[in-house]
């Protein structure tokens, strides 16, 4: 137990409402360091409460630095702590693990030389992680708390706070979204520092060795609601989700080669289907279209990337000559039984045409077509804390009759991001 006197200490206290919640912030001060705490409810008391410690980073939480998953830490916690009746987020003066923010930059210089987070620490005569829990006990312990449920993949913070009096009864993972710039960064504190991550694949990362023979690989991604609807009754789905996961769509379209609507989307929503929030080049964008209904004014057509709008011989020559005039290409496969452009085989002509990568981003027919043939590798979902009641369902019939024949899925998990949280599954190979 810590034997710090009250004279040793300084405490402000005042509300703080935020985007997550009603909070109220308390600034303590203990030795030479300073400790924030956002406790939301009355967390005096026996019963565990829901904390996270969170390591100050100038350049993740604030400058929004692709080098860590800090940023996206804070802000998945605050989100968590804001769902429930008591919780606290500690935030602790302990910018690059301890070593400060010129020593921190110092070090990823060497990281841009090829050194993990790990060696460019040694390589500059510094400690990995030399961060203390002492202060982060003593504020809890000013709280009120006795014992707590703590948001964390790292048993060094466990330990840390058991070391200093304050029991741990539960750990909570807290899982983010990598990106390609982290993915390394991320590896490393797996590997060579014990953090406790269950690595789900990025889905803007299009591993070549697992694209298929004949077709490109199919990934699958659209926002829906908590109840599984993509759209309200009148067809309206702007927007479903936040910021966050439509800034996820356009880092997807930015990895993919081309990206795929049904007409149904174009003349609902009219999409652009351009990389416009994260920087990438936009992907060929392909229209399925049977009749050749595409508007001549819509956005798909309009200059920003190559658009191929598939259809079949059911759509006259003379719809195609005016898409052709648009600029667009016209590519005519044959039609399945039901006079819709046969997916199979518009995929086999993508792929022939270079077409390696494939997002589909709607509606729901497409959708449910790629899934009912089994043409789909991946499937990413962002779901909305929102509840609309009747409107679009996201998946519509694939002929499953029975729930042990449902679809399920592998290397699958959920993963919060910003507001939101995020499936991501591959569909299980039947036997």
């Amino acid at each position: 137990m810590l034997t710090a006197s009250p004279a040793d200490a300084l405490r402000a206290d005042a509300s703080l409402p935020t985007r997550w919640g009603d909070f109220r912030i308390s600034v303590f001060r203990f030795d030479a360091t300073e400790v924030v705490a956002l406790a939301r409810g009355d967390v005096q008391g026996d019963e565990p409460v829901l904390v996270r410690l969170h390591s100050e980073c100038l350049t993740g939480d604030v400058l929004g630095s692709l080098r860590c998953d800090c940023g996206d830490q804070l802000r998945a916690a605050l989100e968590m702590i804001g769902r429930v009746e008591r919780g606290v987020l500690l935030y602790l003066d302990h910018e690059g693990r301890g070593i400060g923010l010129f020593n921190k930059i110092r070090a990823y210089g060497l990281q841009d030389g090829g050194l993990d987070t790990v060696d460019a620490n040694v390589e500059l005569g510094l400690p990995v992680d030399s961060r203390d829990y002492s202060a982060a006990a003593f504020a809890l312990q000013e709280l009120g708390i006795k014992s707590v449920r703590l948001i964390t993949n790292n048993p060094a913070k466990i330990l840390g706070l058991e070391m200093h009096g304050v029991d741990v009864v539960e750990r909570i993972p807290i899982q983010t979204l990598p990106n390609e710039v982290n993915a390394p960064y991320l590896h490393a504190k797996a590997t060579r520092m014990g953090h406790l991550l269950d690595g789900l694949p990025d889905p803007r990362h299009v591993d070549a060795a697992a694209i298929p023979v004949g077709r490109p690989l199919v990934t699958v991604h659209y926002a829906q609601t908590i109840d599984g609807r993509i759209a309200s009754r009148t067809g309206d789905s702007r927007w479903v989700s936040g910021e966050g996961s439509l800034r996820l769509a356009h880092e997807l379209r930015a990895a993919h080669d081309a990206v795929l609507v049904g007409i149904g989307t174009v003349l609902a929503d009219d999409p652009k289907l351009t990389v416009r929030l994260v920087p990438g080049d936009s992907p060929v964008r392909i229209v399925v279209d049977s009749r050749l209904r595409i508007p001549p004014d819509a956005n798909v057509l309009k200059p920003g990337a190559l658009t191929i709008v598939a259809t079949t011989s059911l759509a006259t020559e003379a719809r195609a000559a005016a898409i052709r005039a648009r600029g667009a290409e016209v590519l005519c496969v044959k039609a399945d039984a039901d006079g819709h452009v046969d997916m199979r085989e518009l995929f086999a002509r993508l792929r022939r045409d270079g077409i390696r990568s494939l997002l589909i981003e709607g509606g729901r027919g497409i959708i449910t077509s790629a899934l009912r043939e089994h043409l789909v590798d991946r499937l990413t979902v962002c779901i909305a804390p929102k509840v609309i009641g009747e409107g679009i369902a996201a998946v519509g019939d694939l002929g499953i009759h029975r729930l042990r024949d449902a679809m399920t899925f592998e290397r699958a998990g959920f993963t919060a991001y910003g507001g939101d949280v995020i499936f991501y599954g591959e569909p299980a190979v039947r036997a």
